[in-house]
């Protein structure tokens, strides 16, 4: 019983500080636009449980092009971006969470 446990929270814990597979784990640049209009979003997202896993949102979002910055709470359950609306749009930001593996909490 004490070697699952372990292996459990040995899972849980790789699961946590995991890195998405994208092209921002690869280091690449994001693109920013001369005429920027810069605008910024709070998004409910469920599923973090940790540091890791606000790691993994905030790389993943900062890999997409006019992503200025991206900070997630895990605690507070959010995630808030700051982008180039002339770039990108809510809708792939949105994506992108799911992509990486946690839910977005639509408004009600």
């Amino acid at each position: 019983m004490k070697i699952l446990w372990i292996a459990l929270v040995a899972m849980f814990m790789l699961a946590c500080n995991s890195q998405p597979k994208t092209d921002a784990s690869q280091g690449e640049a994001t693109e920013v636009s001369a005429d920027a209009q810069w605008v910024e979003v709070v998004i409910n997202v469920n599923g973090m449980t940790c540091e890791g896993c606000e790691n993994a949102i905030n790389a993943g979002l900062e890999g997409l092009d006019g992503i200025a910055s991206a900070e997630s709470s895990h605690e507070e359950k959010w995630t808030k971006v700051k982008y180039d609306e002339n770039v990108t749009s809510v809708e792939e930001i949105k994506i992108q969470i799911t992509e990486t593996g946690y839910e977005v909490v639509e408004d009600i």
